[in-house]
């Protein structure tokens, strides 16, 4: 197997895994199906855009005709499916239902899963239950590894081996299971034991548990998550290091007359009009889908349901290559309380995803919501802020000006006091600094201004206090006060917007910072309505 990464945005990537002239392009989900009690075939997933499907080896076997039949045609020609196959062995039956009495032994069954030509199997690990205790999960992941020691060792023939990873919410676990794993040769990594999580929507503990791996695990193979098959989550799921996904939420759902957007489920009789364009949305109405037999019903729920998630893959892959999957991630996170909650994960993790973000991107930043200050573009200013600026030589005032509507001398006001600043015949020009009040990255000297990003992005309007914001410009003066004698913010009673009107400038924000700035430092820092009055100050 290769894998070959081309993008990274965020801790999402899109890569190409390639095995036996097949392809499969990162992120992507691999749909669950039953080995022989299935409403959709293989061959109708493959058309829709899948070209990697999941089913269960375990079950297989324990059906003597099918596994006879099998064994002799193939997974591939049985399944009528020319694309990838993966194959579970056992764990996930050990895993949902507690059947602590699978009758199989590891031997047997990653043996079989060789036989029948899987192209993905898994080794018959023991999942680590969210209830289990610390020394229960322990015998679990350490039973787990020493049987993917076992499996390097009994390989028959070339194919490539998921290993699974296990630990819960131990995090030494995690981490033990996660180094002990990248040291073994696996040509994927997984992450299990996360559906019961992912059923009652314990999205916060998913994000924790993949951020924990993340750390540890080799960063050039696939890392697989098992059981997640919401379309609304692939995106946080991707932006924190999920290559691959797996599910059968699409059938399952449609099974409870369940119908996927990207805002979340809904039922089937509550809704009136289709919100999608999938060709099962255009050729039926709701009511019509709701008037036909269980089985057909849930035949094409799933089929819709499968092409909403292929939709929001390649929404998010041409997210990453543009560079906007956190912007991305704020418009998904709206559609529940608990995605919100699980996005600030993001805060405790931030020195892990700044070292993946890229230098520079081909399109400006939007920050549209409360969220977007925590950023790792904004943790990377206020560190390199701190760690390489400098203060120009010769200075002895700083004026901050406010950001208005328009970024720097593309604003006619912003402009107008720059002129004024430059040709004033009160002090030297070299004496004094430019500075920009940011909602976003707090405080931008002037020479900065149009580097990327802080040149190159649109924001909402912070009314309320941004605490990151704050601490960027507590950590400058905090850094750099000591180069001036005195500063001064100006605060204007109205300005002139990019449309030629003269608008009213409100920030109550910047009045809070300020105030808290003058119990921080030792100069003087005083509020001015226009130039003149700044120069008067100074002097």
């Amino acid at each position: 197997m290769i894998y070959e990464i081309f993008d990274i945005d965020a801790l999402g990537r899109i890569g190409r895994l390639q095995k036996d002239n097949k392809e499969l392009i990162t992120p992507n989900l691999i749909p669950v199906i039953h080995p022989y009690n299935n409403l959709l075939k293989a061959s109708e997933i493959k058309e829709i855009g899948f070209n990697c499907i999941f089913t269960n080896a375990y079950i297989i076997y324990q059906n003597e005709k099918l596994r006879d039949e099998i064994l002799d045609k193939g997974l591939h020609n049985y399944l009528d499916y020319d694309g990838l196959i993966a194959t579970d062995s056992g764990a996930f039956q050990q895993y949902m239902y507690n059947d602590n009495n699978i009758q199989i032994s590891p031997e047997e069954i990653e043996l079989f899963q060789e036989n029948i030509g899987s192209d993905f199997p898994v080794i018959l690990d023991i999942p680590v239950q969210p209830e289990d205790s610390y020394d229960t999960a322990e015998r679990k992941v350490e039973i787990s590894i020493k049987r993917a020691k076992e499996n390097i060792s009994r390989r028959k023939k070339e194919t490539s081996w998921i290993g699974p990873i296990h630990g819960a919410e131990f995090t030494e676990l995690l981490n033990k299971s996660t180094m002990e794993m990248s040291e073994l040769d696996f040509d994927i990594y997984a992450i299990g034991g996360l559906v019961k999580y992912f059923l009652e929507y314990e999205f916060e503990i998913i994000l924790k548990i993949l951020t924990t791996v993340k750390r540890n695990i080799i960063p050039t193979k696939p890392l697989h998550m098992f059981g997640l098959g919401l379309p609304q989550f692939f995106s946080l799921a991707v932006a924190f290091g999920c290559d691959l996904m797996d599910s059968a939420a699409y059938i399952l759902y449609a099974k409870e007359n369940r119908y996927f957007t990207l805002s979340g489920t809904k039922k089937l009789d509550e809704i009136y009009e289709f919100p999608c364009h999938c060709p099962i949305c255009l050729k039926y109405s709701p009511k019509e889908i709701q008037s036909f037999e269980e089985e057909i019903k849930t035949k094409l729920l799933a089929k819709h349901n499968l092409y909403i998630s292929y939709l929001e893959l390649k929404t998010i892959r041409q997210a990453i290559r543009e560079g906007r999957l956190w912007e991305l991630v704020e418009q998904r996170m709206r559609s529940h309380p608990y995605l919100v909650k699980a996005y600030r994960v993001l805060r405790d993790n931030l020195p892990l995803f700044e070292k993946s973000e890229k230098i520079y991107k081909d399109h400006g930043r939007l920050f549209n919501s409360l969220e977007s200050q925590n950023r790792p573009i904004v943790y990377r200013y206020d560190l390199r802020l701190n760690q390489n600026y400098r203060v120009p030589k010769q200075v002895k005032y700083l004026i901050i000006l406010p950001e208005l509507d328009i970024k720097g001398n593309k604003s006619p006001s912003i402009r107008t006091w720059i002129e004024k600043i430059n040709h004033n015949k009160s002090i030297n020009r070299d004496l004094v600094h430019i500075a920009f009040y940011s909602d976003v990255f707090g405080i931008i000297p002037l020479e900065l201004n149009n580097v990327f990003p802080m040149g190159q992005y649109e924001s909402i309007e912070y009314r309320a206090l941004n605490k990151t914001a704050y601490n960027i410009i507590e950590n400058y003066f905090n850094n750099f006060s000591e180069y001036y004698l005195k500063c001064a913010f100006l605060i204007p009673e109205t300005y002139i917007n990019q449309y030629g009107k003269t608008v009213f400038f409100e920030n109550k924000a910047l009045l809070n910072i300020i105030k808290k700035i003058k119990s921080i430092t030792q100069i003087p820092v005083e509020i001015f309505k226009n130039i003149e009055e700044i120069f008067n100050f100074f002097n």
